[in-house]
């Protein structure tokens, strides 16, 4: 009996890592890819969660190559826009900002 339930579980984990991948391969974000392939959203991100994939809330830092990246090398205290993601995550743009930077800063965080 506890090889059936062994082998049941890892069928499971087997049907969940292939959805997680495929999903990630598609483009979609998680809620169109489990309209479209009929399946619960809860389970996917419990899954997602369960296998340590990295929540797109979790913290974590990533390393930005930062060489030329801004205009001069004194940001100026001018106008600008500041991102807060979550309450964790600040994003601040000052006018002396290279869009450059901005656009692989974006490009980075679009891949957690």
């Amino acid at each position: 009996m506890a090889t059936q339930h062994k082998s049941r579980r890892n069928h499971s984990r087997h049907y969940w890592q292939r959805h997680i991948r495929t999903q990630q391969e598609s483009g979609l974000n998680r809620a169109e890819y489990c309209r479209q392939q009929n399946l619960s959203y809860h389970a996917l991100t419990y899954w997602r969660k369960k296998l340590g994939k990295p929540s797109p809330s979790a913290t974590a830092l990533v390393p930005v190559p930062v060489e030329n990246m801004l205009r001069s090398p004194v940001a100026s205290q001018g106008a600008g826009v500041k991102i807060l993601l979550n309450n964790a995550v600040a994003i601040e743009v000052t006018e002396q900002f290279s869009s450059v930077a901005l656009n692989l800063v974006l490009s980075v965080l679009e891949q957690r």
